[in-house]
């Protein structure tokens, strides 16, 4: 009788995981109001350790990338989680600036460590065929993971106070990242098995397949910066994370701007989660079975008009909500499309480092959003001017991944003949 495939299992773990290891980015912006009213600081100083955050993260993540060509991934997820669960303490603690920087920055080798990239180095081993769901599936993790920590956040911080509130996000973290690994395996050799649940003949070996095969890719690191298709993938996914942390960092701030409560804009957050996980399984689910460089285009689409939703807040704050369904289908859609087209450019040994890349662009992309948005509210007392720069980063985001279709088709179409 066949074994039931373990990979549903890993993806289950990775996901309850995933959930808990961003509560960096998904939880700790909502304390940022009453970090200015206890700490008198502005709008540009509260969001400035988050904004450099991505930039240490882009640092280390080639760090990491070329780490876990010589070491488990799970070993190396283990550490962040302990370095993550130590770093959301010490901001319940924290007393002064220089910490806060300090967390932030710790903060970010430990996320480097336990989240997309180990992730992603241990569904490529167990998926190929399915791999655009398994990686949707795994990525709802950190929408789950905005439901979840925010809400708890609302309800322990009028009542106990902010830091009390930290803590107890810190111990349920500690819970959801920590037992999952009971159940995490590396490879599918782990538990005899192949990848995608294929079966093993005798005169098999799961080593020498292809996910395990070194040789699988000719991949050349050098020859990486002499294809404009490589600099595109690049500029895409760092608009991107410009966009989508740009507004998750600062959303809380936005909202209270125009009269949101913590609980509304909880709830908002939440919506927003919701309706990323719809766009996670929803386009890696197409991903399998379209072109992912079409994929990535209606991704994109979805992106410009959550950005449009949220400028017309300043008309209406219905349109909140609107922007949560949009942007929340939207930006995970393209999250998750970016990761995929990378799996699918650049397979074999060479693509742990290729991926610590990516997330090192990712990354500035992010503290670029970050940092420029709560600059603009400081300097304008408002945030007009910082959407419209979101709107053009969308816009030109989407331009990006037209040629990054047409390329794709040219490389295609000579590879044919």
């Amino acid at each position: 009788m066949k074994p039931r495939f373990y990979g549903w299992v890993i993806i289950t773990m990775l996901f309850i995981s995933y959930s808990a290891t961003t509560v960096s980015t998904n939880s700790l912006p909502f304390f940022f109001p009453e970090l200015m009213k206890e700490f008198g600081w502005e709008h540009a100083k509260v969001v400035q350790p988050a904004s450099f955050y991505f930039i240490y993260i882009a640092v280390f993540s080639p760090i990491v990338g070329f780490w876990l060509t010589r070491q488990s991934p799970k070993v190396v997820m283990t550490i962040g989680m302990i370095i993550s669960l130590l770093c959301t303490l010490a901001f319940a603690m924290m007393q002064s600036y220089a910490q806060f920087h300090l967390i932030y920055f710790t903060f970010s080798m430990g996320i480097t460590m336990c989240g997309l990239l180990s992730s992603m180095v241990i569904i490529s081993n167990w998926f190929q065929k399915k791999r655009g769901l398994a990686t949707g599936i795994f990525l709802v993790g950190s929408s789950a993971g905005n439901i979840i920590f925010p809400q708890v956040a609302a309800y322990l911080t009028p009542l106990y106070g902010w830091r009390v509130a930290a803590v107890g996000i810190a111990v349920l973290a500690g819970v959801m990242s920590f037992v999952p690994l009971l159940f995490i395996k590396n490879t599918p050799e782990e538990m005899g098995q192949l990848p995608d649940g294929e079966a093993v003949s005798e005169n098999t070996n799961p080593i020498r397949h292809a996910a395990f095969d070194p040789r699988h890719s000719n991949l050349d690191l050098r020859d990486l910066f002499t294809t404009p298709v490589f600099y595109l993938l690049l500029f895409i996914t760092a608009a991107f994370w410009f966009c989508g942390f740009g507004v998750l960092q600062n959303l809380r701030l936005y909202l209270t701007d125009y009269g949101f409560s913590i609980q509304q804009a909880a709830n908002i957050a939440g919506l927003f989660s919701m309706f990323s996980i719809l766009g996670k399984v929803s386009f890696g689910y197409l991903s399998d079975k379209f072109n992912k460089s079409n994929i990535l285009l209606l991704a994109t689409v979805g992106l410009i008009f959550g950005v449009l939703s949220l400028k017309l807040v300043s008309i209406n704050t219905s349109f909140a909500y609107l922007y949560a369904v949009c942007y929340g289908v939207g930006y995970s859609g393209a999250f998750a499309m970016i990761q995929l087209t990378v799996a699918e450019m650049y397979k074999g040994q060479n693509f742990k480092k290729v991926l610590g890349i990516v997330n090192s662009f990712d990354s500035i992309g992010g503290f670029a959003g970050v940092a420029l948005m709560g600059y603009l509210r400081t300097q304008d007392g408002h945030y007009s001017n910082a959407m419209n720069v979101l709107l053009g980063v969308c816009i030109g985001a989407l331009v990006l991944a037209v040629l990054l279709r047409q390329l794709r088709r040219q490389q295609s179409a000579v590879q044919k003949t």
